[in-house]
């Protein structure tokens, strides 16, 4: 079994959808988010396409994943 992540960020009306097959990539992005929530503010750095996509996290930053599981 496989893990397939979809990450959204931003508002349902602009928001930006990154996939992740990869688990450690996924941890790396998850503990970035899960740390800034905690803290309530923070950056969020996501390897897309050769760049780096860096986000500040804030309460208003909507920050949603799906987690589905591959056979």
């Amino acid at each position: 079994m496989a893990t397939e992540v979809t990450l959204y960020i931003g508002p349902e009306t602009a928001y930006r959808k990154f996939r992740f097959t990869e688990a450690s990539a996924w941890d790396a992005v998850r503990s970035q988010i899960l740390t800034a929530m905690d803290a309530g503010k923070g950056t969020i750095e996501i390897a897309w396409k050769g760049d780096t996509i860096v986000y500040v996290y804030s309460p208003y930053l909507m920050v949603t994943w799906v987690d589905k599981t591959v056979e």
